[in-house]
């Protein structure tokens, strides 16, 4: 077992041991945010013919005469296919979104002309290709429209849906457990006793597991379980999930469980400790082909440790690059602690005409929540040995959410 590793090699080890998760086919209806597992490409031409792009008339002109007065042989109704073609001098009234008779040069909208009978006057300019939408304008038959590991967003299902596919085959969603210890967490529906608290970080945690496209299949605690009834607890959850996130007894104290359950069920263990701050307290271990990811019990040392070991597990099981993207950006505000291991401040990262800017969010403390209310989307990388964060500064920031700009 490794011991106070650098945040790298701890993220290393556990994604080494990653293999993205298989497909899954879900109605396209339900597959919005979900990761497409192979690439998809266009059944045929969109359009699948010329189609009008106006209300109006199809007409069709020779090339030596400019025709302004055209015989209407018909008028199409919406989806009604013409089953002839336009000669010079003739005309058919179409709709938007309407086919269109072979021969049409141009379509006219319908305000600029004048009708009489079956004959359609016309002033203006005939300008050949006019208000139609040739076949396959939007895409070509066998075009690429989706890749391996694309997000399926509203215009891609509307896509996929435009060549009849009911069904999509994604990345199957991760299965996460989630497991409370410590002797004096309780459920948050209870009324705790003197030294007694309420359990946030199971909640919070199935909150970030399920915003990264998991499956949530419990939130348990210890309780005052014995080390063998613990160890049983964990073993039951790593056979009905994927990875199983554990959270507080991860110190070296007397009463501190996480290590010892662990090792109970006969897991490998990857690495206790990271030199970061907050979520030094935070390790590894293999199960079988499974993960465990044990986590601090300080709320704010929790979800900078989920965001840091966990989240790229979960990107990777379902076929997505790992790695969150990084981005340099000005400091908004200050942070007066200097010194110590590398750091991570919870931040909220935003976008002006001056570009980039990130600000300092209130309640950094590790025992904190403050600092997760605000819509905080970024972590300030501050470097083993920093000084104090001055306002207007460039730093680094780890973007823990995809943001547009």
């Amino acid at each position: 077992m490794l011991e106070n590793v650098k945040l790298e090699e701890a993220q290393e080890l556990i994604l080494s041991l990653v293999t993205p998760l298989p497909d899954e086919t879900v109605p396209l209806l339900d597959a919005l945010n979900r990761v497409i597992y192979k690439d998809i490409y266009s059944l045929s031409d969109l359009p699948s013919c010329d189609q009008s792009a106006v209300d109006g008339y199809a007409v069709s002109v020779s090339e030596k005469e400019k025709d302004h007065s055209f015989v209407v042989k018909e008028h199409l109704k919406p989806g009604e296919m013409p089953g002839y073609s336009l000669l010079p001098g003739e005309a058919a009234g179409v709709v938007t979104g309407g086919p269109l008779p072979g021969g049409t040069v141009s379509v006219v909208p319908h305000e600029v002309t004048r009708l009489a009978g079956n004959r359609l006057a016309f002033t203006g300019e005939i300008v050949p290709g006019e208000n139609i939408k040739p076949h396959g304008e939007d895409f070509k038959a066998g075009e690429l429209l989706a890749r391996r590991g694309a997000v399926v967003n509203p215009g891609l299902t509307g896509a996929l849906a435009a060549f009849g596919r009911s069904e999509v085959a994604v990345f199957r969603c991760p299965r996460v457990a989630i497991l409370g210890l410590g002797q004096e967490v309780v459920d948050c529906s209870a009324l705790p006793l003197p030294g007694q608290i309420r359990d946030s970080n199971g909640p919070l945690l199935a909150g970030l597991a399920r915003k990264h496209g998991a499956q949530v299949t419990g939130v348990q605690l210890a309780g005052g379980g014995t080390l063998p009834q613990i160890k049983d607890q964990l073993e039951r959850m790593l056979r009905q999930s994927d990875i199983v996130l554990t959270t507080g007894g991860t110190a070296s104290g007397a009463s501190d469980q996480a290590l010892y359950a662990v090792r109970q069920t006969g897991a490998k263990v990857l690495f206790w400790g990271v030199r970061i701050k907050p979520g030094s307290h935070s390790g590894a271990a293999v199960y079988d082909d499974k993960l465990i990811i044990s986590l601090s019990g300080n709320p704010a040392a929790c979800s900078a440790g989920y965001h840091l070991l966990a989240a790229p597990v979960l990107r990777l099981l379902q076929g997505l690059n790992p790695w969150p993207r990084r981005v340099n950006a000005v400091c908004a505000g200050s942070y007066k602690k200097w010194g110590g291991p590398r750091r991570f401040v919870q931040g909220n990262l935003e976008a002006d005409q001056k570009g980039l800017k990130v600000t300092v969010l209130p309640g950094q403390k590790s025992s904190m929540l403050r600092g997760l209310l605000n819509n905080g989307n970024a972590l300030i990388d501050l470097p083993a040995g920093h000084p104090p964060l001055e306002e207007g500064a460039e730093v680094s920031v780890i973007l823990l959410y995809p943001f547009k700009w």
